[in-house]
């Protein structure tokens, strides 16, 4: 097969792959280990069913999660109603009432784990460690924003104090060399190229109060990498960079959420990027 027809079909496939549209189920009131149970046991309400399609197993498992309570909509449109993918928010919590926050290092037991079982694309200890002070500090520079981050434990005393955990679950890096090859092909054959396959980024994050310890919030959010990129979409020949945007978007995210639930307005810090910074 010529070299062009092959990067053709490859383009064919890459933009096929990405048609399905994934379905997003939101009740603030159900907790993620609530909305978890659910889908496992709608499921398998569909796995005991004797349909064939793929489309009429989708419609099954989506009316199952209605009658639980939930609203079904698209993975996009969720994000533009709550932000996450998933969101838990404790009904009784008042966050006007907090002062300050304190932001813990980033857990990345899940990637460290998950790391060891990809020998090609194996990352070091270092470099995931930095992706975590780097996750730490984006979303600390954007939180302190809405309210106060107080980074010393020994602070906190006589405050009304929230307390959030991240727990970094999946990470991407960026393929500059496929990326670079679809390029060169795109110039050759003078047709437009799609980038690699996007890498997918999940994080999980609770909102504790700092002293009793009462979980107020709880989200968890699956993202694509293209995500918050510039315009010029420069990001796809650095290793790192959408990593980066990501942690920005869900930040950005974060920090919307406890602007809205403490009644103060908040401009989104993300803006529209011509170039990439």
């Amino acid at each position: 097969m010529p070299v062009k027809n092959k990067f053709c079909l490859l383009a064919l496939i890459l933009f096929l792959a990405g048609c399905a549209t994934k379905m997003a189920y939101l009740n603030t009131q159900r907790t993620v280990e609530e909305i978890r149970k659910d889908k496992t046991d709608c499921q398998a309400v569909v796995d005991s069913s004797d349909f064939k399609d793929t489309g009429l197993k989708q419609r099954k498992f989506n009316q199952c999660m209605r009658r639980k309570g939930y609203e079904v909509v698209s993975e996009a449109k969720a994000e533009k109603i709550q932000g996450f993918k998933e969101l838990w928010i404790n009904p009784e919590a008042d966050f006007k009432t907090y002062e300050a926050i304190f932001i813990d290092k980033v857990d990345l037991s899940q990637v460290k784990v998950k790391n060891t079982k990809i020998p090609s694309a194996k990352m070091t200890d270092e470099d995931i460690n930095s992706l975590g002070e780097e996750m730490l500090r984006r979303f600390c520079k954007v939180i302190n924003i809405v309210m106060p981050v107080i980074s010393d434990k020994e602070k906190v005393e006589g405050k009304k104090v929230l307390y959030i955990n991240l727990k970094l679950n999946n990470i991407s890096q960026t393929n500059i060399g496929l990326n670079t090859a679809l390029e060169v092909a795109g110039q050759m054959s003078g047709l437009p190229m799609p980038e690699g396959p996007a890498g997918i980024f999940s994080f999980e994050g609770v909102v504790t109060d700092f002293f009793s310890k009462e979980r107020l919030i709880v989200i968890s959010s699956e993202t694509k990498a293209d995500k918050n990129s510039s315009l010029m979409g420069l990001e796809k020949f650095e290793r790192w960079k959408r990593a980066y945007n990501i942690m920005d978007y869900w930040a950005d995210h974060l920090a919307a959420l406890l602007a809205k639930l403490r009644c103060q307005k908040y401009k989104s810090q993300l803006g529209i990027k011509v170039v990439d910074f």
